[in-house]
């Protein structure tokens, strides 16, 4: 195999972790929409409805009657590069790239039913992780950027026991699925015009964790909750192809460490209009130590394709939201939250731009009846501008070996949600 190839792999592997607009590192927060319009505040304590299941099993035993919550995220991202080599290759025009993050839909869905006065199950399908991006194919850096889509899903049953009129404890196992496709050009590496394919791969694979989750009821106004999600190792099957001179594809797969999730939640309800709510999240990014992919067709260094050392630190996500009951059918929620982003600077590069984020949110919720509520949501995210340097290759004919740019972006997050009693 090529060095080139190898390098061209490597690429690959680290755009599994590309920018991502809406959450730091490759985190979606977006399992429901009365979230969305708190900023996710107060989200393991709250249980106003069956989304709940997707934040703290144990809030399950709250609900008396069957629940339903079904809902669509959308993500309009507004996300730019900027590179600074020095000559352009043939073939490449662009140093600047914008709008790379597409537009994406986030769906979830949620059920919860009661058993007796204690003990409830439910189920919910979402996603935790995922990213999308799309670098103009004659990008200086296109070896290191190019495209790329993660598309995770949690399937997620849950059970939930009431201890005593205060306490309740719940678990949960997840099976989660990944897909991933990623396409890599030349870009500054030659000899080739900047367009032509240096690298593609397609995998897909499941993992499977667990979560647990405890509810303190103080009393009727006033409750906490608790939860732990586990790291969990997804495998990814697929096929590489390299260089454009001879297509040859390897298979091989790659393992994805997606880290754990600890959350609190407080809820307060002030008077019968206000209540206040708020969140810590702790993720696990240091789970990520390395990208490795091995394969039988990658002979050379017992069957390592490629193998690079990640090093991200742990982050923080903190919340604050308030929500005001107007009367029987509308309620209006706000949020703030200040989200760490887990790549150390040294670490940052084109395909990581990672950056702390700020996030500003707005909701509501209309009861039509009894049984039937439908939740609207937005955010907008602030990101910072965060610049870098990083490696093209170890021989770089434009005459350097590195790219400096400078990155950042914002981004628009819409939600519309269905709840339902039955």
């Amino acid at each position: 195999m090529s060095s080139l190839f190898k390098k061209s792999l490597v690429a690959t592997s680290l755009s599994l972790l590309a920018v991502q607009a809406h959450s730091a590192g490759f985190q979606v927060s977006e399992t429901s929409v009365s979230g969305l319009g708190r900023a996710f505040a107060g989200e393991a304590a709250i249980a106003d409805n069956a989304a709940v299941g997707a934040r703290n099993a144990a809030a399950l035993t709250r609900f008396n009657t069957t629940a339903f919550s079904g809902g669509l995220n959308i993500i309009d991202p507004d996300v730019h590069a900027d590179a600074t080599p020095g000559a352009l290759p043939q073939g490449t025009t662009s140093k600047s790239a914008k709008d790379i993050a597409p537009t994406e839909y986030v769906p979830n869905i949620h059920i919860i039913q009661p058993i007796d006065d204690k003990l409830a199950v439910g189920f919910s399908a979402f996603s935790n992780f995922g990213l999308s991006t799309d670098y103009p194919k004659d990008f200086y850096a296109g070896s290191v950027a190019g495209s790329t889509e993660l598309v995770t899903m949690n399937f997620n049953p849950n059970i939930a026991y009431k201890l005593n009129d205060q306490w309740s404890i719940g678990a949960g196992i997840s099976a989660i699925y990944a897909d991933a496709e990623l396409k890599r050009q030349k870009g500054a590496l030659q000899p080739a015009t900047a367009t032509d394919q240096a690298a593609k791969l397609t995998g897909d694979g499941w993992g499977f964790g667990w979560n647990l989750g405890t509810l303190w009821e103080l009393d009727e106004n006033n409750r906490f909750g608790l939860t732990y999600r586990s790291q969990t190792d997804v495998t990814l099957d697929g096929d590489y192809q390299g260089l454009s001179s001879n297509k040859k594809k390897v298979d091989a797969e790659l393992e994805l460490n997606l880290p754990e999730i600890i959350e609190f939640s407080g809820f307060h309800q002030l008077n019968q209009q206000f209540a206040v709510h708020y969140s810590a999240m702790y993720t696990g990014w240091d789970s990520l130590k390395e990208l490795k992919a091995t394969g039988s067709g990658c002979a050379n260094n017992d069957s390592v394709c490629f193998q690079k050392e990640e090093g991200w630190d742990n982050s923080w996500r903190y919340a604050l939201g308030a929500t005001y009951t107007m009367n029987d059918n509308w309620a209006f929620r706000a949020g703030y939250a200040y989200d760490e982003s887990p790549v150390p600077a040294e670490k940052r590069t084109l395909s990581i731009p990672d950056s702390d984020r700020h996030w500003w949110s707005l909701g509501t919720t209309y009861t039509a009846n009894e049984n039937l509520s439908v939740d609207f949501g937005f955010a907008y995210l602030d990101g910072d501008q965060v610049g870098g340097e990083e490696k093209l290759s170890e021989k770089d004919p434009a005459g350097d070996s590195t790219v400096a740019f400078s990155a950042g972006g914002d981004a628009y997050i819409y939600g519309l949600q269905l709840n339902y009693l039955f």
